[in-house]
């Protein structure tokens, strides 16, 4: 005999219907008390910290979201399967934590806000080889329970996780460009015409005509306007431009400056909080990891691209932050925060130009970068009010003592 959960695949937002059936499967018969199926939601974190002759100390922070509950049969009775029964819920938009009691710190740079609205679905692990392991999650599921009324060892249970994704209240947000440069000067030969398509002779040479200090001299400015909001999914806006600078050049003409190669890469930083353990302690365990992905390269080394004033060098290269997580099947997550887990990001920008056969490479970072959902918040997404068939749990556990468990 066995239970399962059955729902639709697929990823949920705030306020989606989520609705299925639990199923009693197998050929024997089974007492049952009542069968009920748990709606639920939580994000915890851990912290473990090598010591010495391999010993381990961990450090724990657990948060219930919300939970409720359906019961969907009631005994006691004697049940053959098959049999199933449908449930239905709906998503809520905010958290529903009973108890309230912060971490012992500040916030810093988590939300302590009880009614916040619910984080995205997350999951990351990291084994450092200096420093301590991190682990964090943000999970959502359905658990089905059969009560044996004589045992509860005759129990059954079966869950099924829901992926939550969140969404956008902008249609169209403000990218918020940050605009970078960086000058080069550049002294060689080659910013001459007679040049540009061959190389100095012997005579040339011995005539000194390459002695540093007479060779012409130009001076250029890179420029690049670098997002600092995103959208998962969506383009992102980045501009690249050269401009002479006439003052701190020696040559009579704007040198012609080419555009050989384009890495961005995003950064992503994962911080936890964690209670300590330690009964003198008086300060929460907080620790983060950032890890570097690259999103997008492009080589135009045979392309010969001349630079102009400006450059939608995005669109060139299909610059978009891909809707899964590298190397995984779940939704990347936005910019987020929480009780006890932050996730932001930033991007970094690698540019090789080229000038007078002389190779340049330039690096520009943004300040911060707010990355989005990638759906757009429904118009008719409301606060939910459950209804009377929608039981809650017993009180749920105070905050502390959940952090503490």
């Amino acid at each position: 005999m066995a239970l399962a959960v059955d729902i639709k695949p697929g990823f949920y937002q705030p306020g989606s219907q989520v609705s299925g059936s639990v199923l009693l499967q197998g050929e024997s018969s089974h007492n049952v008390a009542c069968i009920k199926i748990i709606f639920s939601g939580r994000c915890k974190t851990k912290v473990t910290v090598a010591g010495y002759n391999n010993s381990r100390t961990y450090h724990r922070g657990r948060v219930a979201l919300f939970s409720y509950e359906q019961v969907l049969f009631t005994g006691p009775y004697t049940l053959k399967p098959p049999h199933q029964w449908p449930f239905e819920f709906k998503f809520p938009e905010r958290c529903s934590i009973q108890g309230g009691a912060n971490f012992q710190d500040r916030p810093y740079f988590f939300d302590d806000n009880v009614n916040q609205p619910l984080p995205p679905s997350f999951d990351y692990g990291n084994s450092a080889f200096m420093g301590p392991d991190i682990e964090s999650f943000v999970r959502y599921e359905l658990e089905a329970v059969l009560v044996n009324p004589r045992n509860a060892f005759g129990n059954l249970s079966a869950t099924k996780p829901l992926t939550l994704k969140g969404y956008r209240q902008e249609g169209d947000p403000d990218p918020r460009l940050h605009y970078i440069s960086q000058g080069w000067t550049i002294q060689s030969l080659y910013l001459l015409p007679d040049y540009q398509d061959r190389k100095p002779t012997f005579g040339e040479k011995l005539k000194g005509k390459v002695h540093s200090g007479k060779m012409p001299k130009a001076h250029y400015l890179l420029k690049a306007r670098v997002p600092t909001v995103g959208v998962v999914g969506q383009q992102l806006p980045l501009a690249l431009g050269v401009s002479y600078d006439e003052d701190r050049s020696t040559t009579t003409t704007a040198p012609v400056v080419f555009l050989r190669k384009v890495i961005v890469s995003m950064t992503s930083r994962t911080a936890v909080r964690c209670a300590n353990g330690s009964i003198w302690s008086t300060s929460d365990v907080i620790e983060e990891t950032t890890d570097e992905n690259v999103i997008a390269e492009k080589d135009f080394s045979d392309q010969m691209l001349e630079m102009s004033d400006r450059m939608e060098v995005g669109s060139l290269m299909g610059l978009t932050v891909r809707t899964r997580g590298f190397l995984s099947l779940t939704p990347t997550a936005p910019t987020f925060r929480t009780f006890n887990i932050l996730r932001d990001y930033g991007l970094k920008v690698l540019i090789v130009t080229e000038c007078g056969k002389q190779k340049r490479s330039s690096t520009f970072s943004s300040p911060g970068f707010v990355l989005l959902p990638e759906d757009i918040m429904p118009a008719s997404a409301i606060d939910l009010v459950y209804e009377n068939d929608l039981v809650e749990t017993e009180d749920l556990p105070s905050y502390e003592a959940a952090m503490k468990t």
